[in-house]
């Protein structure tokens, strides 16, 4: 199994490097926006309330096809208070018209952080199902695995140093641990919520 892995890889490294002529290595800084719906309205009912808008910035990694995101956002806890989402990604970019338009796909986690504030006690991770666990009650690591999947699919073009990028964020109704606990990955597929975003990217080699 391990070798057939290794065999599609390399062929796909082969079949990108014709198509295109952008760089093996890319690292770029991105800056945007992500637009997250109310609950139970219309997908696009909210895109005119800025307050459904989140700022992020993010650090994008570039090997051949291979890609990792980390972004940050800059959003609300229950209490209406600041509040951090970090969501860390890994999956492949791939060039569908030389750099004119790439195709993203990618999954990972995202951690919700809400800190010390006068609205909240303790900082605490806001886990999957509305969970709350005091940051000094629970490992990193475990705030990981106890926190939502996400699934990123996107489009984008590259030109110079700077790249556009439009993205439909998922976030799914499993962890990482309910999958390891239960075996079934697929239900990792169903979505709980999802998000559109609008990123600037500037490459930074």
């Amino acid at each position: 199994m391990r070798k057939h892995v290794a065999v599609i890889l390399t062929l796909l490294l082969f079949l990108s490097l014709p198509l295109t002529a952008r760089s093996a290595f890319n690292l770029s800084l991105g800056f945007g926006a992500t637009y997250c719906p109310p609950e139970k309205e219309d997908f696009s009912s909210g895109m005119g309330d800025s307050q459904n808008w989140i700022l992020s910035g993010e650090l994008n990694g570039r090997l051949f096809f291979l890609q990792t995101q980390a972004t940050v956002m800059l959003t609300k806890s229950e209490e209406d208070t600041q509040a951090l989402k970090a969501i860390a990604l890994a999956g492949v970019n791939l060039p569908v018209v030389g750099s004119w338009m790439v195709m993203e796909l990618a999954a990972g986690v995202g951690v919700t952080y809400v800190p010390q504030n006068p609205g909240v006690e303790n900082a605490y991770y806001a886990l999957y199902g509305g969970k709350k666990v005091a940051v000094e009650e629970i490992p990193f690591l475990d705030a990981v695995l106890q926190s939502p999947i996400h699934l990123q699919m996107g489009i984008g073009t590259d030109f110079g140093p700077l790249g556009l990028r439009a993205r439909y964020l998922i976030e799914s109704n499993q962890t990482i641990e309910s999958v390891m606990a239960k075996g079934r990955w697929w239900e990792m597929f169903v979505p709980n919520s999802g998000c559109f975003s609008l990123a600037v990217l500037l490459k930074m080699s």
